[in-house]
């Protein structure tokens, strides 16, 4: 990887934006009232249409620390965090995001569990979750400092979900060592690099509260069902299964036989959500996508309802062989 020369330190936070404005003061104050202080926060703007800009520069004027770069196009996600991890120049590197509020140890507790678990590739942490309606809810993988990474391997292979969100702190050695995002997966990459990165690895765990998740707008991508989030999310279960399946081979060979399964039953699950909801459009983008499916329930639903016409742009037969068992 191509590293900005330049002196080393010991952390750099990198800030991922895009329209969010009016909640990013909230988000930069709590980042620069940390107690661990020798950082650099540099904010990655990914060609925001509000005022992102105008904030950010303004924080810029305030605090020598803070570095802003607009991106000339919208990169997405992963772009737009690679662009900013490659401008990096800390030992460690912490990943954020926008909107949300982080306690003021944050990068403390980061920093002194990555130092006392040096075998770790990456530290996360509990999450406190703050509905619309303020309901407030925590999430814990792991209660201490130090966890295997099977753990969070079996954790997605199980539930076919990430019990590491997307804030973490990783050691730069290891984004060297493995490289960064795969572009391939979209905005759920970040979920491919913590099983990239806890493949033979402990992971290092705070098992505190230290990030205050905030809610999404309505059109974030992960906010209802997505049926290329769910291709995503099929395609790196079946490359990973490879690639873990000579660490603990017995769960492996069973999730891989149950797999074919839980792909119908993923399916079938967001397609009742979509009923309930009454999202006709993702109803019909579903039958659609289902014509070129492997599995034999899915492909006479796909063929009964289905309309090529209803194919998102985005879509690609190869996605089936991209999520196929072979």
């Amino acid at each position: 990887m191509d590293w900005e020369p330049g002196l080393s330190l010991p952390v750099s936070i990198c800030l991922t934006t895009y329209n969010r404005a009016s909640v990013l003061p909230e988000t930069i104050d709590s980042l620069l009232a940390q107690s661990f202080r020798d950082f650099e926060l540099i904010i990655s703007d990914d060609c925001s249409k509000d005022e992102t800009e105008a904030v950010c520069r303004a924080y810029q004027m305030r605090d020598s620390r803070i570095t802003y770069y607009r991106n000339p196009e919208n990169l997405c996600m992963p772009g737009n965090l690679i662009a900013a991890i490659k401008r990096a120049k800390g030992k460690y590197i912490a990943n954020v995001h926008d909107g949300d509020i982080f306690r003021p140890d944050l990068i403390e507790k980061w920093k002194r569990a990555l130092d006392e678990v040096p075998a770790a590739a990456f530290v996360f942490n509990d999450y406190e979750s703050v509905s619309a309606s303020g309901k407030r809810t925590l999430y814990r993988a792991h209660d201490s400092n130090r966890m295997d990474g099977k753990k969070v391997a079996l954790h997605f292979f199980s539930t076919m979900t990430s019990c590491v969100w997307g804030t973490v702190m990783v050691r730069r050695n290891a984004y060297d060592e493995m490289g960064l995002f795969n572009p391939r997966y979209g905005f759920i990459s970040d979920v491919d690099m913590w099983l990239r990165l806890a493949h033979g690895r402990d992971v290092a765990y705070v098992p505190e509260p230290l990030i205050t998740l905030t809610p999404r707008v309505p059109h974030n991508p992960v906010y209802f069902v997505n049926w290329r989030h769910q291709f995503w999310t099929l395609g790196m279960y079946v490359e990973n299964l490879e690639r873990y399946k000579s660490l603990f081979p017995e769960e492996i060979a069973r999730y891989t036989k149950e797999y074919p399964n839980r792909c119908r039953i993923l399916f079938l699950r967001d397609m009742g959500v979509c009923v309930k909801h009454k999202r006709w459009d993702l109803i019909r983008e579903a039958f659609a996508l289902w014509q070129d499916a492997e599995d034999s329930l899915l492909k006479l639903l796909g063929c009964c309802f289905g309309n090529k016409k209803h194919l998102p742009d985005w879509y690609d037969r190869g996605y089936w062989n991209t999520c196929s068992v072979r």
